[in-house]
């Protein structure tokens, strides 16, 4: 099949509301109380949305996660718990604080953070667990935080990819002692890079506002009592973001209706998607397919296939305890069968459904010859 189309893996959707609001910023948001006007509405509205008493802005999501570990007081010495096939953020936040990161497998069937393999890796050294929403999944969360109350851990959620989603009806973003969001160019939402920490703990909120600018003094503006960091947002930044949470529910929409475009197209096909069920509503932030075994064949050989044909291709998360900064001996064989099966599916918001299949066509049709 010949390639007709420009399709784009991620892409942001930018509306004329962004246009207008992020001109405003860029106009009038400088002096006096307009200099961080964006950033406080975006931080306050944005956390009120997910149920939380405060937001925290900053330039992007890792920085978040270790502003967040910082203020909780992760250091060397102490363990974290992360799901091994995620994107890197969350384990090289903890890594930055000097603690170690302890990789526990993925569950096969929301590809998130496993309940079981989560039990088997906690130790005394253990101080925290990092849940990803990964793709827009969910994983047991019930569960999990039954594990974590029973040993005392702090549980964070790692929302970055979650926006929009629900696990029995209640938002990422809720669980835990605080949740972390991206809003990187090719999330749901955008401010072109971006992250935010929304909590509900007042004095642990204090804490990381305090640490963010450099560790201030708050009574002498331009003294540094402790050392921080310069993880501060800005305006125009922070406008076009709120202008994009202005429009949530219609973006995630958006994503919602690309997903159901392609589980149409894959009626009867041995390929799994996403979660989206009776217990999870997906944001479906990317679509994302796993090979089914029927085919006998792994995501390289298809990806490469797509790739000749001129379209976009993105592997499933590589295994964080098989790359050179992290490398661990684990069995973590969930995490390794995601990626030997798994691709991410174009999910830009400017798709348009007749992109989307020919998109699936293509990989139809290899995997109809890959199965005679």
């Amino acid at each position: 099949m010949k390639n007709k189309f420009n399709i784009e893996m991620s892409g942001p959707l930018i509306s004329k509301i962004d246009i207008r609001i992020v001109n405003d910023a860029l106009k009038n948001g400088w002096y006096g109380d307009k200099k961080y006007y964006y950033v406080e509405k975006f931080e306050r509205e944005f956390a009120e949305y997910h149920g939380r008493k405060y937001g925290l802005m900053t330039p992007n999501c890792t920085l978040a996660t270790h502003l967040l570990l910082t203020a909780l007081g992760i250091k060397k010495g102490d363990s974290v718990i992360n799901q091994d096939s995620t994107w890197v953020a969350p384990a090289a936040a903890v890594s930055y604080t000097g603690a170690k990161n302890i990789f526990c497998d993925n569950n096969l069937e929301n590809w998130c953070l496993d309940h079981n393999s989560l039990q088997e890796k906690i130790t005394n050294s253990t101080k925290a667990v990092i849940t990803t929403a990964l793709y827009g999944n969910m994983p047991d969360m019930d569960k999990i935080e039954k594990i974590c109350r029973k040993n005392k851990l702090i549980l964070i959620e790692d929302a970055a990819e979650g926006l929009g989603s629900k696990y029995k009806g209640r938002k990422v973003g809720s669980y835990g002692k605080a949740s972390l969001f991206s809003f990187h160019r090719t999330k749901t939402l955008t401010t072109g890079e971006g992250g935010m920490m929304i909590t509900s703990d007042k004095k642990l909120y204090e804490r990381c506002k305090f640490l963010r600018d450099q560790g201030r003094d708050p009574f002498f503006t331009y003294q540094i009592s402790e050392l921080g960091f310069k993880y501060m947002p800005f305006n125009l930044q922070a406008a076009l973001g709120y202008s994009q949470f202005l429009q949530v529910d219609k973006i995630v929409m958006q994503k919602r209706k690309i997903y159901h475009w392609y589980k149409k197209f894959f009626h009867n096909y041995d390929v799994k998607l996403n979660t989206d069920n009776e217990d999870v509503y997906n944001g479906c932030w990317a679509t994302t397919l796993i090979i089914g075994d029927k085919y006998k064949i792994n995501a390289k050989l298809l990806m490469n296939y797509l790739k000749s044909k001129d379209l976009p291709v993105r592997p499933f998360f590589c295994p964080l305890s098989k790359m050179k900064p992290f490398r661990q001996n684990n069995n973590n064989i969930n995490a390794a069968y995601l990626y030997k099966n798994g691709m991410t599916l174009p999910s830009a918001l400017n798709l348009k459904k007749k992109e989307v299949q020919f998109y699936s066509e293509c990989i139809k049709n290899f995997l109809d010859n890959h199965n005679k």
